[in-house]
């Protein structure tokens, strides 16, 4: 009896041994190889780099492990307004894109997750769609994604204001000539507010997306770090592109890969610097009142 009760005993303290042995050589005292607090990878990824990408964070939060968290106060007013938008008469939704703030996520949603009457036509393979009004062939939508960059790459309030009454016209001539050629074209663009005065009003309605300040620049820093230029950009005003006395480049290089926070800051004609206050106003010494 007390033979079998050895043997019994025996058994899982062998097991134990063995696992305290093999814990040792596979995790070493002086080894950072085995890690267990929640907010390391430990040894499973280290192990199998196919893991990575459930550990990888998204690309803005990669830039800058810290999260920048801001609180806003909004009013009921600010948060509560109805627009009167007419998607079967002549309204225009023109959407202002500012880089590194979510625009192209939210530009996609704009023709591919809304519920119309007559959603956005989008073909595979194709970079822009078609939304065009209940029964018409005309567009109520002014995006990257419906009409493409028309103003130029990513054009601010001074260009969209200037050119997309011009080229909305011109695009409703070429579906429709008869009537168009029967309609006075006045643009009053006072207010912010432009309309085409034809048999009927057409407003334009600009809508924009805006991030924290300070992360968008950060953000906007590390996609120029890793080569983006937005060459092709026209910035015109007044009918022109700047000069380059007006409009001094940061960098002569093809372009500013891996540049430094600190130069990026220095830099006086750097576009990034108050970027979402420039590109909602059309300029001027007090541009955050009138952005506002």
């Amino acid at each position: 009896m007390e033979e079998k009760f050895s043997r019994l005993i025996f058994i899982p303290i062998a097991a134990v041994i063995f696992l305290m042995i093999g814990y040792q050589y596979v995790c070493p005292a002086d080894s950072n190889t085995c890690r267990f607090r929640s907010d390391e990878k430990g040894l499973v990824q280290q192990r199998l780099p196919a893991f990575d990408s459930l550990y990888s964070e998204p690309e803005a939060d990669e830039d800058f492990p810290a999260k920048i968290t801001s609180k806003f106060n909004f009013t009921e007013r600010d948060l509560d307004r109805h627009v009167d938008f007419n998607i079967r008469g002549d309204d225009v939704m023109v959407f202002l894109h500012i880089q590194k703030t979510g625009g192209t996520t939210f530009g996609r949603h704009l023709v591919k997750n809304i519920q119309l009457e007559q959603p956005c036509d989008c073909m595979p393979g194709q970079r822009k769609c078609t939304c065009h009004r209940p029964g018409k062939a005309e567009s109520w939508l002014f995006s990257r994604f419906s009409t493409g960059w028309s103003c130029g790459l990513h054009a601010d309030w001074t260009e969209l204001t200037s050119c997309v009454p011009h080229t909305t016209d011109k695009t409703d001539i070429r579906r429709g000539p008869d009537k168009r050629q029967r309609q006075q074209v006045d643009l009053n663009t006072q207010g912010g507010n432009q309309q085409g005065r034809q048999d009927r009003n057409r407003n334009f309605y600009y809508i924009t997306m805006l991030r924290d300040p300070v992360s968008r620049y950060l953000s906007e820093w590390k996609h120029v770090q890793r080569g983006a230029t937005w060459k092709t950009a026209l910035h015109m005003c007044d009918g022109r592109p700047p000069t380059q006395d007006e409009l001094p480049a940061c960098y002569s290089g093809e372009d500013w890969t891996g540049v430094p926070l600190t130069d990026f800051m220095n830099c006086p004609s750097n576009l990034a610097n108050n970027r979402q206050c420039f590109e909602c106003s059309p300029g001027g010494e007090n541009i955050l009142h009138v952005a506002q």
